[in-house]
This record gives C-alpha cells, structure tokens and sequence, in this order.
C-alpha cells in the first residue's frame, strides 16, 4: 500500500516536469521569433507578446530554487552558468573575427567594458544579456538567501518592475526620452524579479492551485494578450512606443500563462507533448544561444539563392528547427565523446 501511495505523487511530479519542459519549449520559440519575427503587421504584434519569453525563463528558474536548495547545488548551478556565459562569449567574439579588426576594436571601449561588466550587455551579441543576467541573479539570491535576508529581494520586485516601465516602453510617455536598453535589460531589471515572482509561485503554489481554475487562467490569458497588442497600439498610434521590451501586460501575461502550466495537467501527454518536453528540458537553453547563428546562416543563403519574400513567413519556423537539429547533434556528439566527464556541469 505505501507504494501504491507514493506512485501518483511521484507520477504527479513527472508530469508537472513535462508541463514546464513544454514551457520552456515554446518560450524557446518565441525567442526565435523575437531575432526572426514573422513579417508585417501581424509580426510586430506577435512580438509584442512574444516578450513574455525570458521573464517566465526566470520565474521558471526561480520556482525550482528551493529544491536546488535543498540539494544543495546553488554553487552548481552558479558554476554551471558560470560555464555557458563564458563559452558563449568566447564564441560570438570569434564569429566577430569575420568582420575584421575594426568592428573587434571598437566594442572594447571602456563604455561597453562596464555595461558588459555592470549592466549584462554583451558586446558580442546583444541576446548573451541573458545568462550574465541570470549569473548575477543567482549569486546575489546565493548570498542573501545564505544571509537570511531574501525577504528585501521580495519587497524590491515591485518596485524593479516599476522601474522596468519607467525607464523602458513608458519613458517616451514619461519624460520624452528613451534611455539605452541596458539600463533595464539586466539583471536588476529583468533578472531579479522575475526569479523572484518563480520563488514566490512555489511558495504560494497550493493556495494557487485552489483558487485558480484552469478556465479563469484561460480567460485571464487570453485578456493580457489582447490588453498586450493595445498597448502597443496606443503606444505606435501617438508615437510613444519606446524601443524596449515589457508592457504593463506583460508581466500579468507571464504569470498567468506560467501557473496555468503549473495547474495543468494531464493523462498519458501525446507524443507532440513528449517531443516538446525533450527540446525544452535538453535543448531550450542550446536554442536560446545558437539561434542567432543559425538566423545569420541562413540569411546568407537566402541572399544567395533568393526566396527572400518566401522565406520571411516561414523564418521563424525554420530557424527553430534547424536550431533545434543542431543543438540534438551537439549534444549527441558530447555525450558520445564523454565530455561530461571533463566538465563536470554540462
């Protein structure tokens, strides 16, 4: 009977992975789309909301911090985005060796040495931003979470994400300005609430379960998207929409769209569901930093043989796939290798 007992808690663990790993597989998309947006009107509106994308990457993060806790691998995991930060520079400053010295010269000015440094802005491709966020945010929540004062990280989320507005799409609004991205597209910013909107989602996560169905957050979902793409138009429509990333509607958006994967589940998941699980749970994060690379390959063979027209509707797609693909074969080749056994965290 105790087995009978802990084999539906243990089955119920499994799907709520394969929920998020399914998450994780489309935020990986819609990143795509947002370096390889569809076309037209319709494409700068799906951008609007494919924004969504990195802040649940964090609170995906931040959700599952108390069990790294309890396994005690925050030094782990701290090392292991220690690891991809620093080989994923490493490779986009090669890739900038094609486009000779002067364009190398000029990203090494004490200006982007302290952005990089301070504010995550990689000066070899702008999407890098991310895992310098999210090394950041993790070591800041190591120590204070070591310190017992996590509670101020909780009390400042409001007020970063305020900030976000601010100083990001209402700055037009607001002062008539907008500030360069790296101001908000940090771990500050960015980063630290989101992980922290995650760890308060488990925290809360019964209490969630109760008074949320999974109509409501259907419903729910469904509104922010639409209150997303007014918000935007309005912004476009009187010359205000500044060149950054979040609406109001999107953080709602966000959370809403994760808890109704963290409610949801069910039965024997179709093999589509599988298949997606498996790109999210092992190639999410592969995709999130070779993408860019893919789109620059393929853009040069689309000059080459034509097809532009065509090809912009199916970019997106296309660059997914063939992404996906090449991070399968990478990670093919390092387990046949027995890479993982000189670095340890891959």
């Amino acid at each position: 009977m105790q087995k009978d007992k802990k084999a539906p808690e243990n089955e119920l663990k499994a799907k709520r992975k394969n929920n998020f790993d399914i998450l994780k597989c489309m935020c990986a998309f819609l990143i795509v789309c947002i370096h390889a947006p569809f076309p037209g009107i319709f494409g700068e509106y799906f951008t609007a909301l494919t924004r969504i994308a990195v802040p649940i990457f964090f609170m995906i993060t931040g959700f599952f911090y108390k069990n790294t806790v309890k396994r005690s691998r925050e030094v782990f995991q701290i090392k292991k985005i220690a690891f991809l930060f620093v080989t994923s520079n490493v490779l986009y400053f090669l890739l900038m060796l094609n486009d000779g010295m002067e364009s190398i010269s000029s990203i090494f000015t004490v200006k982007s040495i302290l952005s990089f440094l301070f504010l995550n802005a990689s000066p070899f491709s702008d999407h890098l931003w991310y895992l310098g966020a999210i090394l950041y945010t993790l070591i800041i929540v190591y120590i204070l979470n070591k310190a017992g004062k996590i509670k101020i990280l909780y009390i400042l989320t409001p007020l970063l994400l305020l900030g976000d507005l601010i100083l990001g799409k209402y700055s037009l609004l607001l002062f008539g300005n907008e500030f360069p991205y790296v101001f908000v597209r940090n771990f500050l910013f960015v980063g630290i609430p989101y992980f922290c909107i995650g760890m308060l989602i488990f925290q809360y996560r019964d209490i969630i379960k109760r008074k949320l169905s999974k109509t409501k957050l259907i419903i729910c979902t469904f509104t922010f998207s639409v209150t997303t793409i007014l918000e935007r138009f309005i912004l476009e429509s009187n010359n205000l929409n500044a060149a950054r990333d979040h609406y109001i509607s999107t953080t709602f958006l966000a959370v809403c769209l994760f808890i109704l994967f963290m409610i949801s589940f069910q039965g024997d998941i179709k093999f589509i569901n599988k298949l997606a699980a498996k790109i999210g749970r092992e190639y999410s994060t592969g995709i999130y930093i070779l993408h860019p690379l893919i789109i620059r390959i393929f853009n040069k063979l689309i000059n080459i043989i034509g097809f532009e027209t065509a090809y912009a509707f199916v970019q997106p797609i296309i660059v997914f796939i063939f992404t996906t693909v090449a991070v399968a074969v990478i990670c093919f080749i390092i387990k046949k290798l027995n890479i993982k056994k000189w670095v340890r965290f891959l």
